[in-house]
Order: structure tokens, then sequence, then C-alpha cells
């Protein structure tokens, strides 16, 4: 399979996905399959299941993160979303900060 550097959109992923799980649900009903659509389009389509589990894969590498960030209730996270750039300036500034401390030492 080649990687295409284009982005894939989730409901592309999705969409593939579920196309997927159409064929494989064809087989387990004793079906059987033959690839019909154009080699370029079969292509396409691996590519977005590629990225399908690509984006998975980083979903799991930061459940935790994600599962922390769900805890906060959401309007306290639109307000966290809203002032994310001041947020992310005063992260910038703190991890900033002890550098320059050892720089001067």
């Amino acid at each position: 399979m080649t990687d295409n550097p284009k982005k894939i959109s989730l409901r592309q992923q999705i969409e593939a996905v579920r196309f997927a799980e159409t064929r494989q649900r064809t087989l387990l009903g004793g079906g059987t399959l033959r690839e019909l659509r154009p080699p370029r389009e079969a292509e396409y389509d691996m590519q977005r299941l590629g990225s399908a589990a690509r984006t998975l894969e980083w979903l799991q590498a930061h459940e935790d993160e994600i599962r922390k960030l769900l805890e906060i209730p959401a309007e306290r996270r639109a307000l966290l979303w809203d002032r994310m750039a001041e947020v992310a300036e005063l992260l910038d500034s703190k991890a900033a900060a002890p550098a320059r401390e050892e720089g001067q030492s």
C-alpha cells in the first residue's frame, strides 16, 4: 500500500471502514467477493483504511489525555478552547523560564 500525503477526512475514513465491514459481513455470510471497482478506486480505499488505522492508533496513544480532557465539564472545556492561545503562551513562558534560569547559572 502506498501512503498518500493528502489528508483523508474522518468522513472518508468512516466510509472506508463501513465498506470493509460490509465486505466482511458478505464473507461471513458465505458470499464471495470480486473486485469490480477500478484499481485506482480500490487503491484509494486502501489508503482510506490505512488512514483510519493510523487515526485509531493516534487516539489509542493519546487515550489517557483525551479521557482526562473529556472529564472536564463541557462548559469549562468551551472556556478553555476560547482561551487556548493564552494558555499555550503561558505554558511556553513557563517552559522557557527554567531554560533561561539554567543559562544564567
